[in-house]
């Protein structure tokens, strides 16, 4: 199998005849459209996609009568249009779809696919894989092996700037040929210049859907809603986290805990990785590291109200041994995959020969709840799942059968962690009913973001991992994984204080943030990377939980309409001739508000980076204005990173710089970023909708939130005109601070028409150890 990853079969091996009648086409409303072929073909897919979309759609996707397919808008523009006589082709079971591809065409998307952002030129396959155990070692450390853990076979096709995604609903070894070159020799012209590309299926019929953005925002936003939306997470799983491979028990936890106490250090989670089982075992805690039941509630319920959340690993395999109390009522329940013998499939993990739970059925899944429940109600906040790709150490998984062994691996491998995600979600709500779940997997497929977040695997500590950092992440972020980011500082080899810097500074504001390490390698706990630079990587976690608020209403946007959290630049900016966006791999937004463009070479202080047209930016490092619309070279130094805040952006924050993890969405200051006339063509309102409820239970969802839209606009005399109108008020008032950036000295404040305007005047601010200035007003109730 690992032979082929890069090989796909070519159409010249297939036949085309297709025909207006060998396909069904459904408008699911939006511009979302679902093609398939009249064979039946029973999908074994454990996806949940929503078939009915908001909206008229503009587009049209039809088919002519020699089967050429052709998504166009109402004045007949073409967006896309297949090949006309091959379009649909087999070659016995396999089948494909091949589509005209013309110069102009970018691609994005593909999930966790990691050679860059833009994807042309490249073939790629669907298959969840284990990268260590699968990779040469050298392929992982430097380059860029492909496929990694998370397999989401969607396609975004750019054409300037309109969009249209393209995904295939099929769980097996899905690949796309996205105008790649063939052939060994520029001499030999065959297959040079690429004029398609094409996607398709080992088996089975196709079941793609079409969806016209128009626009990348749009796009995003249907698509989401499409494959599910990511649930609301609990506050405290936006904070760090801090991990390492060799974490075992209370000994642990309570160093980690002192220390971050003692260097007020705000940090969410403790993690444990498999050093906390007996022996290995899930479900299992060491005797020597956790004593009694009683003493694990007594140290967990001390951790809890010390507001540290303990997440424990899970991995799927279950050991074989005999009066191990998961493995008899496996075996008694008939849980366990089977092989071609008819017996339960045995693969090698940590301890040793283990057996899989077959997550393709439904009373297996309940099971799995049910052992998550127990496990947890002692005091585990939360979990992580591993392993789940599946790993199956030396064994052949091509032996591990799924459905009583009726169904080949092939059917399930790809979406066996997201079976295992949605019955570890089920668990966790059966043992906190009110208490939002949170729990992260290595390994995924389409629509699994229903029930887990994703980070990406065991990454290296050096630089290439680093860089690789940004456009992986970007690209599960537009495939239907928003909630997602890389271990901090890198998972295997030894960090350096540069690195360790440059990772904290490049991740502070990803939606995931946890620092974790193998074993064998040095520690990454801050304060091991010596006084200075440990003052450095503090100063970010800090920051990290001042801007808790900003990311904490991304996800409140993620849940109600798809909105994205990270995102490349052309996301909410026009690509250009003069500026190229699409090509940025190393920059990002962070929501609407944010542009970073972290230093991503060693021995760096100085970068160029762009700043899109069509909007004015806030440098939070220097604190100057600049013009959109132009590239500029920029120069740091150990302590700071590029950060600009877009014009027109109101963005909370917590009060103060943050030394523990106490934070509370009712009070924030919010930071207005209306520029100065000159700056400003459009003169109209800015307006920013801010949510604050407890952070943890589903009240939300009975009406405890308050919800309040702000609106600033300047004023002829250039003061700031600011106004507050609640859309709900179920969770109590807000204290606010306002901090503008500029000459600002009175706010002419309102909320509502029943409170009396207020002239507030703001005070010349200056951060600690900064140039950065800025004006801040008294605190208010509103």
């Amino acid at each position: 199998m690992l032979a082929y990853f890069n090989k796909i079969p070519h159409p010249t091996n297939f036949v085309f005849a297709a025909r207006q009648d060998d396909f069904v086409i459904d408008s699911l409303g939006g511009d979302v459209f679902r093609l398939r072929t009249r064979q039946p073909w029973r999908n074994p897919s454990q996806a949940r996609l929503e078939h009915k979309i908001a909206g008229n759609s503009q587009h049209t996707l039809a088919c002519a009568d020699d089967g050429t397919l052709t998504i166009a808008d109402r004045r007949g523009r073409v967006l896309l249009t297949s090949v006309p006589g091959a379009t649909f082709g087999r070659c016995g079971s396999k089948w494909l779809l091949q589509f005209r591809h013309e110069r102009s065409f970018e691609f994005y998307g593909l999930g966790e696919h990691n050679r860059g952002l833009e994807k042309s030129g490249q073939r790629v396959k669907f298959w969840n894989t284990d990268l260590i155990a699968d990779f040469a070692w050298d392929e992982v450390r430097l380059g860029h092996p492909n496929p990694m853990y998370v397999s989401l076979p969607w396609l975004i096709v750019k054409r300037g700037n309109t969009f249209v995604g393209l995904l295939v609903h099929h769980p097996g070894e899905v690949f796309m040929e996205l105008a790649s070159n063939f052939v060994y020799d520029v001499r030999n012209r065959t297959d040079l210049d690429r004029r398609s590309f094409y996607l398709g299926a080992p088996d089975g019929e196709p079941d793609v859907y079409a969806i016209v953005g128009p626009s990348l925002a749009e796009l995003m936003r249907k698509f989401q809603t499409l494959v599910g939306r990511t649930p609301l997470p609990p506050l405290w799983a936006l904070g760090y986290h801090q991990s390492r491979w060799g974490y075992a028990g209370p000994r642990d936890l309570a160093a980690l805990d002192r220390e971050l106490r003692r260097r007020k250090i705000p940090c969410d989670g403790l993690w444990l990785d498999i050093d906390h089982m007996d022996r290995l075992k899930v479900f299992t805690l060491a005797p020597e590291h956790w004593g009694d039941r009683a003493n694990t509630r007594r140290v967990l319920k001390l951790l809890r109200e010390r507001r540290r959340r303990v997440v424990p690993i899970l991995d799927p395999g279950v050991k074989v041994e005999p009066g191990y109390d998961a493995y008899e009522d496996g075996l008694a329940k008939g849980v366990f995959c089977q092989n071609r013998t008819g017996r339960p499939y045995v693969g090698f993990v940590w301890p040793g020969a283990t057996h899989f739970p077959d997550f393709s059925l439904p009373e297996v899944r309940e099971w799995w709840a049910r052992r998550v429940e127990a496990f947890v109600r002692d005091g585990m906040s939360a979990v992580w799942i591993d392993m789940n790709d599946p790993s199956t150490g030396a064994a052949e998984n091509d032996d591990m059968l799924f459905d009583r062994g009726r169904q080949p691996h092939a059917s399930y491998h790809n979406q066996y962690a997201s079976g295992m995600a949605e019955a570890t979600r089920a668990g966790l709500l059966a043992a906190r009913p009110d208490e939002r779940p949170f729990l992260i997997s290595r390994s995924a497929w389409i629509s699994a973001a229903r029930h887990t977040a994703v980070w990406t695997g065991d990454n290296l500590s050096n630089w290439h991992h680093l860089r690789m950092a940004i456009p992986v992440s970007l690209g599960l972020a537009l495939s239907g994984f928003p909630f997602c980011g890389p271990d901090v500082c890198g998972f295997g080899l030894d960090a350096t204080r540069e690195l360790a810097i440059a990772w904290h500074k490049l991740q502070f504001l990803f939606p995931f943030f946890r620092n974790h390490s193998a074993t064998g390698v040095r520690r990454q706990e801050p304060w091991t990377f010596g006084k200075h630079a440990g003052a450095i990587l503090v100063r970010y976690l800090r920051l990290r939980y001042k801007f808790l608020p900003y990311l904490y209403q991304l996800f409140v946007a993620q849940e109600q309409t798809g909105e994205a959290i990270l995102r490349p630049l052309f996301h909410d900016f026009s690509d250009r001739r003069a500026q190229p966006l699409g090509k940025i791999s190393d920059q990002f937004l962070v929501g609407p508000s944010l542009l970073q463009a972290p230093v991503v070479e060693e021995h760096h202080q100085a970068r160029t980076l762009v700043l899109p047209a069509g909007a004015a930016w806030f440098s939070l490092t220097d604190g100057r204005w600049h013009r959109g619309g132009r590239t500029l070279r920029v120069r740091t130094d150990a302590a700071s990173t590029p950060l600009f805040a877009r014009a027109g952006a109101m963005i909370p924050l917590q009060p103060g710089m943050p030394e523990d993890n106490a934070t509370d969405l009712r009070r924030i200051e919010l930071h207005l970023f209306v520029p100065p006339p000159e700056l400003q063509r459009d003169r109209s309102a800015h307006e920013f909708t801010y949510h604050s409820d407890d952070g943890l239970s589903f009240g939300y969802q009975r009406g405890e939130r308050t919800s309040v839209t702000f609106s600033a606009r300047r004023r002829g005399d250039g003061s700031l005109d600011l106004r507050a109108r609640f859309l709900a008020r179920g969770f109590g008032s807000l204290r606010v601070r306002f901090v503008t950036y500029g000459p600002d000295k009175v706010l002419h404040f309102a909320a509502d028409e029943t409170h009396r305007p207020l002239r507030l005047r703001v005070h010349r601010w200056q951060a600690t150890g900064r140039s950065l200035s800025a004006r801040i007003s008294d605190e208010i109730e509103i």
